[in-house]
């Protein structure tokens, strides 16, 4: 079963762009889920402040307490909370700033993917459209003789992909 040329690029243009729809959508499924785990962040911050509130004001009715104030248990007792709760939201931000330079990273990955994609998928919409067929023979002597498969392309006036599917067919590249 022979295909037409145009048949063939309609079928790689279909595949190319079931690819680029697969990337989006795996692109999708995981900013849902980086979604999700930033909203149990979230709900857990918001957990750690109600205990840090509590904390607080527990801290401030001790301190009314005139002994407990003045004595230096009191105020190891202080500090010691107070520098395990600085301790801990540090961490927990240095741990939320990673969580974002992983998030952005795969943005980015996605993004190039999806750029370098598009750049395919433009690069076969300017094959050439005639009816013309390109000599076959012509293509395998040049690129034996040493032409690159742009010069080739240009020379011949037909489509880069062209040229790589007819030395691919060729079994030369």
């Amino acid at each position: 079963m022979e295909f037409s040329s145009d048949e063939l690029l309609l079928a790689i243009s279909g595949l190319v762009l079931l690819v680029l729809v697969f990337l989006v959508l795996y692109n999708y499924i995981k900013d849902r889920e980086s979604l999700k785990k930033t909203q149990r962040l979230e709900k857990a911050i918001e957990a750690l402040s109600k205990e840090i509130y509590k904390t607080r004001k527990w801290i401030q009715e001790n301190e009314m307490q005139a002994e407990f104030a003045n004595s230096t248990l009191g105020n190891n007792i202080k500090d010691e909370v107070k520098s395990n709760l600085n301790s801990s939201l540090s961490n927990l931000y240095s741990h939320i700033q990673n969580m974002q330079q992983t998030l952005d990273k795969d943005r980015d990955y996605f993004e190039e993917k999806i750029i370098s994609l598009e750049g395919k998928v433009r690069e076969f919409g300017h094959f050439s459209s005639s009816g013309n067929d390109v000599d076959e023979k012509r293509i395998v002597a040049m690129f034996q003789d040493g032409w690159s498969i742009d010069s080739i392309a240009k020379e011949l006036r037909v489509g880069r992909g062209e040229v790589e599917f007819t030395l691919k067919l060729a079994d030369i590249k």
